[in-house]
């Protein structure tokens, strides 16, 4: 039982890194089944019996990206809660970017490759309850209703930013580069930044 379970799991993988290694040679809306398929050298009908569709198999991507992404926080800020030290961020960062780029071809893939914002978008909402759930966490002073949902929604928006722009950029810029930018801009502000 546990051979049967392990092959499932790793043709699944095949299935979804031919797709990732198509989406780097040509448009979504170019690839079919046919070519994942013969990418990770199953039948249809393999395919099948995994993905109803190619849009299944990519909200199955993004649900599982989603998925790590969401543990990885929750633990961070479990362990931030514990320590109670919020001057530096970028043990915080380091960790959720380790996550993205483990999965970097497949975020490049969703986030500029497919054709489609709706990994985006979720992508975004993602950010937003997340950041929600850490700012109520790690911040004792009260701020207001709309100030709170401003702050949530700019650096969501920003962070997402700099996410979609690493993954289209991974060989220019190393996982060191966006922690730093991304501390430096989340402890000092924009404007001590380029001062």
């Amino acid at each position: 039982m546990q051979k049967r379970k392990k092959r499932t799991d790793e043709t699944k993988k095949l299935i979804v890194s031919a797709f990732i290694e198509l989406l780097n040679i040509k448009d979504a809306a170019h690839i079919n089944v046919i070519d994942i398929a013969k990418r990770a050298h199953v039948d249809r009908g393999t395919f099948y019996r995994y993905f109803e569709n190619k849009q299944a198999l990519i909200e199955d991507c993004e649900e599982n990206f989603l998925d790590k992404l969401y543990f990885v926080h929750k633990d961070l800020l479990s362990e931030a809660k514990k320590s109670g030290d919020y001057s530096d961020m970028s043990i915080f960062i380091e960790q959720i970017l380790a996550i993205i780029e483990e999965n970097i071809q497949m975020v490049n893939a969703l986030l500029n490759k497919t054709g489609n914002i709706s990994f985006q978008e979720k992508m975004r909402k993602f950010l937003i309850e997340q950041n929600i759930v850490t700012f109520k966490q790690l911040t004792n002073q009260k701020s207001s209703e709309k100030q709170t949902d401003l702050l949530v929604s700019y650096s969501s928006s920003a962070i997402l930013g700099v996410i979609k722009f690493w993954s289209n950029n991974y060989k220019t810029y190393e996982k060191a580069d966006i922690v730093t930018f991304i501390n430096d801009i989340t402890l000092h502000g924009v404007i001590d930044f380029i001062k």
